[in-house]
């Protein structure tokens, strides 16, 4: 049988080292007061640290929104885009006469401040072309007299007095008594002016027949008395409905006569009006007329 041995226990440290103090002292208040004062100098110090580090991240990024905060160097300013209608225009549009010149042999352009206008009708915007008119006196000018084109003829729907759409040239010079002299080079589609006639009419020559006649100055008139300088109010109040209106992009209006006898179905005249009064206009068969030079693809 083996014997126990009764062991007390002692819940005391043993030896811990010079320094740890013994349980008497440990029971001190003198031990507390250090303990407390331990602690306490750890939670200062900490403290301390924590508030140097909070400091130090605030005072970044206080900084960091006060570099971004420069103003951005100013734009530059957009360059006024130029104005349309200035020049020649590219597209098709609705009247040839918008700016052709004179068919006296000058070679010179009109060019015209345009004003915005107000008719009846439907309206729609078309661009603009420029063309000009030169000629070379025939050397046999005679020929066809004597000339039947005075400052006392007329445009129709169908022509100029006797000069009716869809003639020869060889025709219409018969009727006009007078040489129809090619305004450049000649072809499928090209201008001719009277030789012997009033100022202000250009012929259009396409597949060799007269299909147009543009009025750009001089005394001719419509048959309603229309004509170059004509204020626009005399068209709108002459025609009424009949007038389509379409804007050019140079700004000018051109006020289309749509005539409402079905056989006239196929011809147009097309007053083209800026500030107010008819600058040219022009009367032919489709789709000639209704071009701006009446030689581009329709």
């Amino acid at each position: 049988m083996v014997a126990l041995t009764a062991v007390e226990w002692n819940p005391e440290p043993q030896d811990q080292g010079p320094f740890w103090p013994g349980a008497a002292e440990r029971r001190s208040p003198r031990w507390s007061a250090i303990l407390i004062a331990v602690a306490v100098v750890i939670l200062v110090v900490g403290g301390l640290i924590w508030w140097l580090g909070r400091d130090s991240d605030d005072n970044g990024a206080a900084e960091g929104p006060a570099e971004s905060t420069e103003e951005p160097a100013e734009p530059a300013e957009p360059s006024e885009p130029a104005t349309a209608g200035d020049g020649e225009g590219d597209g098709e549009g609705v009247g040839d006469d918008a700016g052709e010149p004179s068919a006296t042999g000058t070679g010179e352009t009109t060019t015209t401040t345009p004003a915005p206008t107000t008719t009846s009708g439907p309206t729609t915007t078309v661009a603009a072309t420029t063309t000009t008119i030169t000629t070379v006196p025939p050397a046999n000018a005679d020929q066809y007299g004597p000339p039947t084109l005075s400052a006392r003829s007329t445009i129709s729907t169908v022509g100029l007095d006797t000069v009716t759409f869809g003639m020869t040239v060889a025709q219409a010079q018969e009727a006009a008594g007078t040489v129809l002299v090619p305004a450049g080079p000649t072809g499928s589609c090209y201008h001719v002016v009277p030789h012997d006639a009033p100022e202000g009419i250009v012929f259009l020559v396409h597949q060799g027949t007269i299909e147009r006649v543009d009025i750009n100055s001089g005394p001719i008139t419509t048959r309603s008395g229309v004509g170059v300088g004509s204020p626009e109010t005399m068209v709108t109040d002459l025609f009424g409905d009949s007038i389509e209106r379409q804007v050019r992009v140079d700004g000018t209006v051109d006020l289309v006569f749509v005539p409402s006898d079905p056989g006239d179905r196929n011809y147009r005249v097309v007053f083209n009006v800026s500030e107010g009064e008819v600058r040219a206009y022009k009367s032919g068969r489709l789709p000639q007329v209704m071009l701006d030079t009446g030689c581009e693809s329709p």
